[in-house]
């Protein structure tokens, strides 16, 4: 038999999809607006004018002092609220999950709580900027990146092995764990060496990011659609459920 899950459960994937859209929507234009306000310079180059899309890691937008010496004061504190929402949209994201594959209930567990508290590392990320913090701003990006990728990686398990309808959805979360542990990787490692950080950690940031918020969509889409025609097969037969 074909049935409807709960009522609770529907309404939990409708708002979570809401939610994340709203979160990817906020995010990029805050973004956006931040990367337009930017005065200008990079760790390589401080005399650059304005934002360098591949060069400029998102940390630099929100510095109150941009790298060229000048002050950012809308552009930082644009940044910092993006930054802020996609924290806060991390949330529904891994508390959604789980409701994709429910018969892995203690997997989903795991990741709700690996990713709320990611998701409570990641506001502190953007509360907490580079330039005032130093020190503290590393320690909070390792309390976010390490449980995130880890229910990332969790989820695109559950993902991979939830059926068809949920593959877009592993495949987009696989890149994006690939690139943002990668990134992740290189940045842990230039803490602790000497001369600038190479190029390409700056390039797989912002491709990371790309990445996340691709997911984050192709998650919703998932939740979405859940939402709006459940079916969950039962060995007795099949009745249709609108």
């Amino acid at each position: 038999m074909l049935i409807s899950p709960p009522m609770c459960a529907r309404r939990t994937l409708c708002l979570a999809s809401t939610a994340l859209h709203a979160a990817i929507a906020a995010f990029a234009a805050l973004i956006l607006l931040a990367m337009r306000a930017y005065p200008g310079g990079t760790a390589w180059d401080p005399t650059t004018r304005g934002n360098d899309f591949w060069l400029n890691y998102l940390c630099d937008l929100a510095r109150g002092v941009a790298l060229d010496g000048e002050a950012n004061p809308v552009g930082s504190a644009l940044a910092r609220a993006a930054m802020i929402i996609l924290a806060l949209g991390f949330a529904p994201l891994f508390l959604s999950l789980p409701s994709l594959f429910p018969a892995r209930a203690r997997l989903g567990v795991a990741i709700r709580v690996l990713g709320c508290a990611g998701a409570l590392g990641a506001v502190a990320v953007g509360l907490l900027p580079n330039d005032r913090f130093g020190d503290v701003h590393l320690c909070v990006i390792l309390s976010s990146g390490v449980p995130c990728l880890a229910a990332s990686a969790l989820a695109v398990f559950g993902l991979a092995r939830g059926g068809p309808s949920l593959r877009a959805a592993a495949v987009g979360g696989g890149a994006m764990l690939a690139v943002s542990a990668i990134d992740l990787g290189i940045y842990l490692a230039q803490q602790s060496a000497a001369g600038p950080a190479p190029i390409a950690l700056p390039v797989l940031e912002r491709c990371a990011t790309i990445l996340v918020l691709a997911w984050m969509y192709l998650v919703a889409r998932a939740a979405s659609d859940g939402a709006i025609a459940p079916r969950l097969h039962c060995a007795t037969g099949a009745v249709h459920v609108p």
